[in-house]
Order: structure tokens, then C-alpha cells, then sequence
């Protein structure tokens, strides 16, 4: 019986192909979320066509006022709009999310990369920020929330130059996909 045993396996292990070697997990990533029933519209747009776009215009910036690297300047307010229809439920707390495979993101800075050109700014980012000021890193988190209410609701949010070294003149223009998300 022991012949029979070690003559079955060792045809086992001749019928197994060979494989590479198979290392051990470094960790776990755990993913986690849910999909909720509020889908409000978009800067009057429908939620998911990517046909909202909100324009913000810094005009003209003295390179002057960005001359050190961390300097901000051109602060200019601007709101996403969200609702109007009757999906956009009450009480649950809407956020903007941006698009963390935007082209334009620096994924070490979380702010926005200018377009480049021959006529690019040299030195200078776009970054987005909450109402209060604070910076939103837009790879990794979202804005702060606004509650809906009355099938509606506005998150402010502030968009400024940012120097990452001493500014030279030159078109300064970007962009940043982003979605509404709900909790």
C-alpha cells in the first residue's frame, strides 16, 4: 500500500504544471462605500453625463504677488450647484469629488498643474479649496459637504494660483474633472 501510495503522488505531482513561486500579500486593500438613491442634477446638467462645466476666470495676476514658493493670491470664489428635481434628497450630505486621473493633477501636491506651452507661467499651480480657506489635496479628499435641502444645495468653494517657486508670466489655465458624491 505505501508503493501504491508514493507511486500516486509522485504521478500528482508530475500532472501539477509548474508555476512561479507565490509570494505572500504585503496587505490588504479594503474598499468599501454603497450606492445611494440621490441623484441630483448638476449645474442643471444630469448627474454622470460630464456635460457640467463651471468656468472660473482669475483675469490678470501680478507675478509680483507669487514670487516665493507657498505664496497664494487671486482667491476667487465659485459654487457648484446641485438639485432642482425631485431625486435630490433631503438630508443627505452632498460633496465634490475630483477626478484623481486628471492629466492635470499633481498627485505629490494635490493641486492642478498649469497647461504647458510656450507661453505657460512658469512656477505656478492651481489649487482648490474649501470656503474657509482650507486646501482640498484633490487626490485624496473631497470638499466639504452641504446638506441638500429643498431638493437643492451649493458647495462653495474657493479655486487660487499657487507659487511653488518664484512666478514668471504666462497663461495660467487648467482643469479638473469631478463628480458629486452623497452621504
Amino acid at each position: 500500500m505505501n508503493a501504491f501510495i508514493t507511486s500516486s503522488l509522485a504521478v500528482a505531482l508530475v500532472a501539477i504544471p509548474a508555476s512561479p513561486a507565490m509570494a505572500a500579500n504585503d496587505g490588504t486593500i479594503e474598499i468599501t462605500g454603497r450606492i445611494t438613491a440621490t441623484t441630483c442634477l448638476v449645474e442643471g446638467k444630469p448627474p454622470g453625463s460630464g456635460a457640467a462645466t463651471k468656468a472660473v476666470d482669475f483675469g490678470d495676476i501680478s507675478a509680483g504677488n507669487l514670487a516665493a514658493a507657498g505664496q497664494t493670491s487671486g482667491d476667487r470664489g465659485f459654487q457648484i450647484k446641485i438639485g432642482g428635481n425631485d431625486e435630490c434628497l433631503d438630508g443627505v450630505l452632498a460633496k465634490i469629488r475630483f477626478d484623481p486621473a486628471s492629466p492635470s493633477l499633481d498627485r505629490a501636491t494635490g493641486r492642478l498643474n498649469i497647461d504647458a506651452g510656450a507661453d505657460a507661467a512658469k512656477n505656478v499651480q492651481i489649487q482648490i479649496a474649501n470656503s474657509d480657506g482650507t486646501p482640498i489635496n484633490l487626490y485624496t479628499e473631497d470638499s466639504e459637504g452641504a446638506t441638500i435641502a429643498s431638493n437643492s444645495a451649493v458647495i462653495p468653494l474657493i479655486a487660487r494660483y499657487y507659487s511653488t517657486g518664484k512666478a514668471e508670466k504666462g497663461t495660467a489655465n487648467s482643469r479638473v474633472g469631478f463628480q458629486v458624491v452623497y452621504q
